[in-house]
């Protein structure tokens, strides 16, 4: 039963004013919800500001803030951020933290997210090149084995894009080189009105299809055939299935108030002074603890589910990008039908209805709880959440739990663990977990990177774990000397026919620079093999180079090209010489690398002919053929 919090009369549930001394009964309630949507609303335009000027603004982070601070308490919300409720230091907390590791992720891969993007609107050249040894200790002295090392060292695959995502072309080649020779490559182009390809050690010339005769060629494969008249290619842009910076802010701020909404004050707890130790190390937090019932948390979701059926912006948006998907893949099958936008709409909302309904059958044992550890800055240090699913008598329980702790001398470790068991078998679990330990020195940064996946089934376990332990000399965004070594373990009957454990170093060197407009890096994998019989190493080394331009260049042919052969008009003449040109350097490919006897050809020709080769010229085009 509620109480006056002016005179301590009692209330009933559905009072709105008391009726002893007149005053509003939900007027903190209300006052709460206003300064905790306000607060929000600040870190949302704070947020977005950001997003146009990230550099700009960490610099100017401190001034904004004390700018925020002012303003709000100008309009008398200054002591809400002095004595925050629990509910709104628990959702401001969760928004804080999110925000904190948000900056870690662009500090650390902004420079490279934005040169992606680059690459989807710029043109660019880039060039790709891998090699590999191999050694085994057990055949350093067999000359065989020494020989195709030696062959496998000299050898390497190169592979070199000329694109332009605006103009939609695009330049592919693909060698395989012996000795820095090129032993065999390939050559492939796109643009809007033509592809093409050529096998330059085959044939010199690129064979090209003009793409508004795709039908002509088609039907010279098929006498029957009633697609298209026209190729057209994929017109997909991907910076269009983006989220833009109104979509984010329109979610954040519907969902933040459908939270502020429906989770009530009595839902959450605090506790000062709370003691957490960490690598002998100890500090003063506080504890914020949601909970909801078993009933509140099903009609929590419930009127979650009704709040994202009724969001028709959320169904727009979700809708363009699939129709925008659904046009793409329409070019490359003729045979896809796609529907008008209003169709996916109401196809989305009755999918939506459809899981509502089977969520009715679901039952949560448990409720809901989240407990969060946070320091003075509200950042969480520590997190827990447990929950229980039932579905038709079959219950699971399931934690989540997260660390984000600093320590030490610049240190962090970060970490987060799922755990899914059964409620009938407490023998049986499933776990995830990663973590990683980060320390920041003056001139390297050390990560101890650890991730594993644990099945427990009747007693017995079986798992896979990864570790990752990496040493970064320089800053993301400029030139980083990066080594690793890595291990991959596995535990348990189910692999008893793979190695228990396999080990490698990774020798990497990355140079990004946005001003210049290039991103170059070069990996050394080294997996080391070792069981009871014998031990060894394979390497594999990349080399990646990466340049925007300004304008590129991409092979384009008309009628009276004498360096490409449209395929839809080849004449049985050309055929004929085309046919012998590739018999010819097939030969010779074979012969110049051993694959086939220097005498072959000429003891093949003379098994057909004789000795009067002139008789090989003679021969019927329709003999030829068949």
């Amino acid at each position: 039963m509620k109480t006056c919090q002016s005179c301590g009369k009692s209330l009933g549930e559905d009072t709105k004013f008391c009726p002893s001394c007149g005053a509003p009964v939900n007027q903190e309630e209300q006052l709460s919800k206003k300064q905790t949507s306000a607060a929000l609303e600040a870190e949302t335009r704070s947020q977005h500001a950001e997003m146009k000027n990230k550099k700009g603004f960490f610099l100017k982070k401190p001034i904004i803030i004390a700018l925020i601070i002012l303003l709000i308490g100008a309009s008398g919300a200054a002591a809400m951020l002095l004595k925050k409720s629990p509910k709104e230091l628990y959702l401001l907390s969760e928004y804080k933290s999110y925000q904190e590791a948000k900056q870690g992720w662009d500090t650390k891969y902004g420079d490279a997210i934005t040169f992606q993007e680059k690459l989807l609107e710029s043109p660019s050249n880039s060039e790709v090149v891998l090699s590999g040894d191999m050694e085994l200790d057990s055949l350093r002295d067999d000359p065989d084995f020494e020989m195709v090392r030696e062959l496998l060292k000299s050898t390497s695959i190169s592979a070199k894009t000329v694109q332009d995502p605006v103009q939609k072309e695009s330049h592919y080649s693909l060698a395989l080189n012996v000795e820095k020779e090129k032993a065999i490559d390939i050559d492939m182009f796109q643009s809007k009105e033509q592809m093409g390809i050529k096998v330059p050690l085959l044939y010199e010339k690129f064979f090209y299809l003009n793409l508004d005769e795709y039908g002509d060629f088609m039907r010279m494969l098929d006498p029957y055939y009633e697609g298209p008249e026209k190729l057209e290619m994929s017109e997909l842009d991907l910076q269009e299935l983006k989220i833009t910076d109104i979509e984010k802010e329109y979610l954040q701020k519907r969902y933040a108030d459908f939270l502020l909404g429906e989770l009530k004050d009595d839902n959450f707890d605090i506790k000062n002074g709370i003691d957490y130790e960490y690598e002998g190390e100890s500090m003063k937090l506080r504890e914020v603890t949601l909970s909801l019932s078993e009933a509140e948390t099903k009609a929590l979701l419930n009127k979650f589910m009704d709040y994202i059926i009724e969001d028709k912006e959320l169904h727009n948006m979700i809708a363009t990008r699939i129709e925008k998907f659904a046009k793409a893949a329409s070019l490359e099958n003729s045979d896809v039908e796609i529907p008008e936008k209003n169709e996916m709409i109401e196809e989305m909302v009755a999918a939506l209805k459809d899981v509502k309904d089977d969520m009715k059958s679901v039952d949560y044992p448990n409720g809901f709880t989240s407990t969060l550890l946070i320091d003075k800055n509200e950042i969480i240090i520590d997190r827990n959440v447990k929950a229980a699913i039932s579905i038709d008598g079959e219950q699971v329980n399931a934690e989540i739990t997260s660390k984000h702790v600093p320590y030490g001398d610049n240190q962090k470790f970060n970490e987060w663990k799922l755990t899914l068991s059964p409620e009938a078998d407490k023998d049986s679990s499933m776990v995830f977990q990663i973590s990683n330990d980060v320390k920041n020195g003056k001139e390297t940064v050390t990560e101890k990177l650890k991730a594993s996946a644990m099945l427990e089934e009747f007693g017995e376990k079986e798992d896979i774990t990864f570790t990752l332990t990496s040493n970064i000399k320089g800053e993301a965004g400029s030139k980083q000397d990066i080594n690793r070594e890595f291990s991959l373990a596995f535990n348990g009957d189910s692999f008893y026919d793979v190695p228990n454990e396999l080990k490698g170093e990774i020798e990497q060197v990355s140079d990004l620079n946005l001003k210049k407009n290039y991103q170059n890096e070069t990996f050394k994998i080294k997996l080391l093999m070792e069981d009871d019989y014998d031990s060894g190493a394979l390497t594999l080394n990349l080399d990646s180079k990466t340049k925007l331009e300004e304008k590129v260049t991409v092979p384009s042919f008309d009628t009276n090209s004498a360096e490409g052969i449209n395929v839809v008009k080849i004449s049985d003449e050309q055929m004929l010489e085309i046919s012998e040109a590739v018999g010819t350097n097939l030969l010779t490919l074979g012969e110049k690398y051993g694959l086939i006897p220097e005498d072959y050809y000429y003891g093949y020709e003379e098994e057909l002919y004789g000795t009067d080769m002139d008789a090989y010229y003679d021969i019927p085009l329709e003999d030829y053929y068949y």
